[in-house]
């Protein structure tokens, strides 16, 4: 892509971007505690937001192992991240979101991050009219990295 949009191509502009701007307000709170809800976390926490992580459950990120969780407690700490497990968002409003308790934690954001669900709806639709066709990695379940490259080699050594 050239003229004046050709830094849209750029890595180093995209990974400068979300620093720059971001369309979130400086109080974010994340509602759910899987990985990908931990890692929103810190990306915000690193871009200057104050965030708050909320989750029902009482561990954080359980599809991970000790060693991992434990770095992302660490760096959900270091970035001042605050984290509260055992508790249940219960309505969300102009000022923030609600718990079950009465409590209210201010936000000017609030994002829901739930489960990972696969998606594997062009899968089905395909599978049958095209063998070549595989599912890798998220589309067939939550996997980490490793799964989905494993998944991959596979599918590429029965093409």
């Amino acid at each position: 892509m050239g003229g004046p949009l050709r830094w849209l191509t750029d890595p180093r502009w995209l990974r400068r971007l979300p620093r720059r701007w971001l369309p979130i307000g400086s109080r974010a709170v994340v509602v759910g505690g899987d990985l990908a809800a931990v890692e929103l976390a810190e990306f915000l926490a690193e871009r200057g937001r104050r965030v708050t992580l909320l989750e029902a459950g009482l561990e954080l990120a359980p599809e991970v192992g000790l060693k991992r969780r434990t770095e992302h407690m660490d760096r959900l700490d270091a970035l001042g991240v605050a984290v509260h497990t055992g508790v249940c968002a219960e309505r969300i409003d102009e000022g923030g979101v609600w718990l079950a308790d009465g409590l209210s934690i201010p936000a000017d954001s609030v994002i829901l991050a739930g489960e990972v669900e696969a998606e594997t709806s062009l899968y089905d639709a395909l599978k049958d009219r095209v063998p070549e066709v595989h599912a890798i990695g998220d589309c067939t379940g939550l996997g980490l990295i490793r799964k989905a490259t494993e998944e991959g080699a596979r599918a590429a050594c029965a093409l």
